[in-house]
């Protein structure tokens, strides 16, 4: 076995430093297979996002922060598995926003035209007139996403706050996808997660973490302080696992899952088979 893998390293450099057409399309081919391999996928229907919700929806889910609802496809999908649930959706968006409320249409939903962060007041967003979604606080997206920004004033509150002003208890399902801001919003909610009161949370992570210098293993760091188990998100499951720096590869997947530990019924409900 040794004898082989050390003749297919050879080729493979050899094949590699050619420059070639092989070797461009071997790395194409190589490039997209490692995409495929860590799930590095942004739909909500093949990348285990709404396979994670399926599991879920036997839980008894009775409140959900939808942090950078966008247009509501991640609120819509709580809506038609948690019957029973109250969701509470930001966007700051101003012109995301009016998207928004002509897409959601329910009692069940509380919709906020501002955003949540570790402070209160007025902030500079850019805002992308291409895609909603690539919206962000954080600077570097348009070299990252190929698109223009403008810029536009936001508002935020904290999690802590809106909580409080609202006689919100708990938090059963935290989701949280605002293009590398998400840090600031876990900060915001530190008095919710000093109490033991948030039992579960979906964040994104990405590229534009290399501007925030905000890394893997910071968020393991934060949660595994307030006692959770983390995960990337797979199609089929949250493979909760130990921090490993080879996952600082920005590679994929899109998307992980923190649970408290306490919360043994969502842990198995949710974990990659």
């Amino acid at each position: 076995m040794n004898f082989f893998r050390q003749i297919a390293k050879i080729a493979g450099r050899r094949i590699a430093r050619s420059g070639g057409p092989t070797s461009r399309i071997l790395h194409t081919m190589a490039t997209e297979y490692i995409k495929a391999y860590h799930n590095l996928d942004y739909d909500i229907e093949t990348n285990g996002e709404s396979y994670v919700l399926d599991c879920l929806a036997g839980t008894d889910v009775r409140t959900v922060f939808d942090v950078g609802a966008n247009v509501g496809a991640y609120t819509r999908a709580c809506l038609s598995r948690f019957k029973n649930a109250e969701i509470h959706a930001f966007e700051i968006a101003p012109l995301t926003y009016e998207k928004l409320t002509r897409n959601l249409a329910s009692p069940r939903v509380t919709l906020n035209n501002f955003g949540l962060s570790n402070s209160e007041g007025a902030i500079d967003l850019h805002y992308s007139r291409d895609d909603d979604g690539k919206s962000s606080l954080i600077g570097g997206g348009d070299i990252i996403n190929g698109v223009s920004f403008a810029t536009v004033t936001g508002n935020v509150t904290t999690g802590d706050r809106y909580c409080q002003d609202n006689s919100i208890p708990s938090i059963d399902l935290l989701k949280i996808d605002v293009e590398g801001a998400e840090h600031l919003v876990l900060e915001g909610f530190a008095d919710r997660f000093e109490r033991g009161v948030i039992s579960a949370v979906q964040f994104e992570f990405g590229m534009i973490n290399i501007y925030t210098k905000f890394l893997l293993k910071d968020f393991w760091h934060f949660f595994l302080k307030f006692g959770f188990v983390v995960g990337p998100i797979m199609p089929k499951g949250v493979d909760f696992k130990d921090y490993n720096p080879r996952d600082e590869n920005f590679q994929g997947p899109p998307n992980f899952f923190a649970a408290h530990r306490s919360r043994r019924m969502i842990i198995e409900a949710v974990r990659l088979a």
